[in-house]
């Protein structure tokens, strides 16, 4: 290991690291067709993988636990899924050129395996578990922060477009409560300009009212305001 050994301290300083450990970047960055390939026993970085997706979704789970701290656990999963997928762990792994440092067999190297958009995320998350196990939970929160700032600024655009009525029914369904049930109680005006308003009720409880140019406006709008009423059962 000793001749990747300067490459892998160039790579830690360029992510602004420190390395105690560099046996551990060098397992996060070792392909299982190495050890194929090698008479030396060689640990890839299958196992650190499974630690370091993890440790992500801890990450973004608490940067979204505090940017919106009253959400259910239903609205956080898909919230964080529109934030950290497989697509845009593979875009930050390319970012950070890290596709150059990873350690393949010849048969993998051969056969594409450095574009690999599976296997270039797949080592992104190992590095992350190398950084969480070598330096600790707030090193790898900040590696995190920064790798993934463009992820991260989105929260709020994800939320953006978080339908009122999903999160209400999720709300619900968190709960343990019936779906929410949306009512036209009153449609008025042209029927170029009509105006509807809705009443939602929960469990037969009515929780908010709302009114729109279309039922699905109207609906949105009601949804929002038992959301926003604090007032929903159990």
């Amino acid at each position: 290991m000793s001749e990747r050994e300067p490459l892998l301290h160039e790579l830690a300083a360029r992510l602004g690291l420190e390395v105690k450990d560099v046996s551990l970047f060098e397992r996060a960055l070792t392909h299982a067709s190495v050890a194929s390939e090698s008479p030396e026993p060689t640990r890839d970085y299958e196992s650190l993988e499974f630690l370091g997706d993890a440790v992500l979704g801890l990450v973004v789970a608490h940067h979204l636990f505090e940017v919106f701290p009253d959400r259910t656990p239903g609205e956080y999963s898909k919230m964080r899924a529109g934030l950290v997928n497989r697509r845009s762990v593979a875009r930050a792994a390319n970012e950070l050129g890290l596709a150059q440092y990873i350690r393949l067999g010849k048969g993998e190297e051969l056969a594409g395996g450095r574009q690999r958009i599976a296997l270039v995320a797949d080592c992104l998350e190992a590095l992350i578990a190398a950084v969480y196990l070598d330096s600790g939970w707030d090193t790898v929160r900040s590696f995190i922060a920064r790798v993934f700032a463009h992820e991260l600024s989105r929260a709020h655009d994800v939320e953006r477009v978080w339908d009122y009525k999903s999160r209400l029914q999720d709300r619900c369904q968190a709960k343990r409560l019936p779906l929410p049930q949306f009512v036209v109680i009153l449609s008025e005006g042209p029927d170029h300009k009509k105006e509807f308003e809705v009443e939602v009720s929960i469990d037969g409880i009515p929780s908010g009212r709302g009114r729109g140019h279309t039922k699905k406006e109207a609906e949105q709008h009601a949804a929002r305001a038992a959301l926003e009423s604090g007032s929903l059962p159990g």
